[in-house]
């Protein structure tokens, strides 16, 4: 109640079907067949929808069709059922840190045993494999990586992909990649899609929510050269979810084709670069009471406010105060992404990066905000 402005979303600025329509090349080229009779869609989706997502997931080493690909309501369905899939009580996962939370607890509320393999804060939020090969038990079932990083927007590079897969591969371990923010990269570090590198127990996830900007439209997607996965997933959804409507799937497969997705992809970016540039200047005049790793990927900034003495601000008081006294409601960090023993990731707030405008004029309000106080 009395938010005036509201910067907890965490996908590209959302479009109607019209603009969607826009960036098709022609009119023929439509969102929407009306003559789509509105029965139950295909249980694992459209024809259409899944080789368009197996053609961009696809690769030399990894030559995908639509058999590999599984449609779901949306990522967080897809993450589900994976999860669900591939460990249970008595298992072991590592899973990468900070991340999503679904990523972990979900596992660990089930009782699989969850050890979390931190990101250096220290050096842009950066991984190092050795430390990953130091956690892998005998039960170690998975690995879980969000790449493009929900929230920091670090991504983890192609060379640092093949290493995990090969860690894996030397004892048969699951690797899964939450895509939902791919292909939103910021800088020449654009890895490919995990499942492209050629591991047969890789699986990506992902959705037209955050990159595409879509998030009204329900459609995620699993991918995996696995089988036997594939077909556990397709088990469990068929008791969970059945299939996606057929309205979203139409237009989700429009919006991911040759015709439309790199018009859309090329005006996602430029909305979001436009949100670094003001926010790198916010930062730099505020450099005593802010400081952020600039995001490589995804729709969001991990922007950690400081106290005048330097030390990490209390991101609960902090957003708290922000919202009662100004009415600019933000997401704090530790409070929604920390886990106590590993970095509990104080005096962080989590930005958007798909609402430049939106952004820019919070922002001016925030810096006095900050300078109010000399502590929070």
């Amino acid at each position: 109640p009395g938010a005036k402005i509201c910067l907890y979303d965490s996908f590209v600025s959302v479009l109607s079907l019209n603009e969607l329509q826009q960036l098709a090349p022609d009119a023929s080229h439509a969102t929407l067949d009306p003559n789509l009779k509105l029965t139950y869609g295909t249980l694992q989706g459209s024809l259409r929808l899944r080789e368009r997502i197996a053609k961009i997931h696809s690769s030399p080493k990894a030559p995908l069709t639509a058999a590999n690909v599984v449609i779901t309501p949306g990522a967080i369905m897809a993450n589900y059922l994976v999860l669900a899939a591939i460990c249970g009580p008595n298992d072991h996962i590592v899973c990468q840190y900070p991340t999503y939370g679904q990523l972990y607890l979900l596992p660990r509320y089930k009782g699989v045993d969850v050890s979390l393999w931190a990101m250096n804060e220290n050096d842009n939020w950066s991984s190092n494999v050795a430390e990953l090969a130091g956690m892998i038990k005998p039960n170690t079932k998975a690995i879980v990586i969000n790449n493009p990083n929900n929230p920091t927007g670090a991504v983890i590079s192609k060379d640092k992909l093949e290493e995990i897969l090969a860690l894996a591969r030397e004892r048969g371990i699951v690797v899964f990649s939450d895509e939902v923010y791919s292909p939103l990269f910021h800088t020449t570090n654009r890895p490919p899609p995990l499942v492209s590198l050629g591991y047969s127990h890789a699986i990506s996830t992902g959705s037209v929510s955050k990159a595409h900007g879509l998030p009204g439209l329900r459609v995620g997607w699993v991918v995996s050269q696995n089988a036997e996965i594939l077909q556990r997933i397709t088990t469990l959804r068929d008791y969970t979810t059945t299939s996606v409507s057929q309205l979203d799937d139409s237009v989700a497969a429009f919006a991911l084709s040759e015709e439309v997705l790199p018009r859309l992809m090329e005006q996602n970016m430029k909305t979001c670069a436009e949100s670094i540039v003001i926010l790198d200047e916010f930062i730099k005049r505020n450099a005593s009471r802010c400081r952020w790793a600039k995001p490589d990927g995804a729709a969001t900034a991990f922007v950690q406010i400081l106290n005048e003495d330097g030390s990490a601000a209390d991101d609960v008081a902090f957003s708290k105060q922000l919202a009662e006294q100004e009415g600019i409601v933000v997401l704090p960090g530790g409070h929604c992404f920390g886990e106590p023993g590993v970095n509990g990731l104080r005096g962080y707030i989590r930005l958007p990066l798909g609402q430049p405008k939106l952004l820019d004029a919070a922002l001016g309000t925030l810096e006095k905000f900050i300078h109010k106080q000399t502590r929070f």
